[in-house]
């Protein structure tokens, strides 16, 4: 959908060419008289017409991808006012931008060379690395400057975390030392490093503080010894991540009874301990005294089988 056939057959690696899905149309009008074989036809429109639909579905997603990325201006014009660019593949687009777009300069091509001339990190993969390196080459081949593997060795060289894997790599025969050889050399050099590092890196990692003793922390200024510090608390709180998790809710509970007006404070929440006031005329836990059925003024509401606080045998205790 993106390329022409030459470049297709060199990617699938010497295979067929691409054939563009076309329309199938609606279902036969006549069919076999035999079931099996007008099962078959069917089946195979049903493919036919699945297969062609996703070919417009992809190639409606490649259009606006490209439209997306590239600057109004530069497509104007092949946008109908009808149609926008639905009647342009994403083919034609792109080779539209390769014969209206403006070549490398040499300031466009000064800076490509000092990206591929970036130091390595050793922190990012070298296939990661490489992949960058491949895209930044593309551009300067295209732009008139022939590939040059050496440079793109030179980074791995300058940082010096490797030179024992340098080392072997220049010790290796002549024909052997190719770039494609290298660049698989490199990552399994990286991918044994951080194998190692990992294997070790939980006996280094702990008591980190504690190794420091006083003639050590003499020699560390106040920034290296607050790094230490922060580092061991990491440790110690990612150990004890559940006893940090219950703190940090207890502290939030309490922020909350203290900021958010109407929260239930600790002490206003009634406990089983708190004893109710007790009535002095019936001597029983009630609320309001003044509505006691002891009292005479209170003689409507008694209960039919209510009796007085004389006559109540008492409770048993338990």
């Amino acid at each position: 959908m993106i390329i022409d056939d030459a470049e297709y057959i060199l990617f699938s690696h010497n295979a067929a060419r691409f054939v563009t899905p076309t329309n199938p149309g609606p279902y036969p009008a006549t069919v076999d008289p035999d079931a099996a074989i007008r099962e078959r036809q069917v089946a195979e429109h049903k493919a036919e017409k699945a297969e062609f639909e996703t070919y417009l579905g992809v190639e409606n997603f490649l259009r606006k991808a490209i439209i997306k990325v590239v600057d109004p201006e530069w497509i104007a014009e092949l946008e109908s006012e009808s149609m926008g660019f639905n009647h342009r593949s994403p083919k034609e687009i792109l080779a539209y931008l390769r014969a209206h777009g403006g070549d490398l300069d040499h300031l466009d091509v000064t800076e490509l060379i000092q990206q591929l001339q970036k130091d390595w990190d050793h922190v990012e993969a070298p296939a990661t690395l490489f992949a960058r390196g491949d895209k930044i080459e593309r551009q300067l081949v295209k732009a008139g400057q022939a590939a040059n593997p050496p440079l793109r060795l030179a980074s791995f060289e300058a940082l010096g975390e490797f030179e024992p894997s340098i080392r072997e790599w220049k010790a290796k025969p002549v024909a052997d030392r190719t770039f494609t050889n290298f660049r698989i050399f490199m990552q399994k050099a990286f991918t044994d490093r951080n194998k190692h590092n990992k294997s070790t890196a939980q006996s280094t990692g702990r008591g980190i503080v504690n190794s420091a003793t006083d003639v050590t922390m003499g020699k560390v200024d106040e920034a290296e010894a607050a790094a230490l510090a922060i580092a061991e608390v990491a440790m110690v709180m990612q150990s004890n991540q559940e006893k940090q998790f219950k703190q940090m809710m207890e502290m939030f509970k309490e922020l909350m009874q203290a900021n958010v007006p109407g929260a239930p404070s600790q002490a206003s929440v009634p406990t089983q301990s708190k004893q109710r006031k007790v009535c002095p005329h019936c001597k029983r836990p009630h609320a309001k005294p003044d509505k006691c059925w002891e009292l005479d003024a209170n003689k409507a509401d008694r209960l039919a089988n209510w009796k007085p606080a004389a006559k109540r045998q008492p409770k048993a205790q338990s």
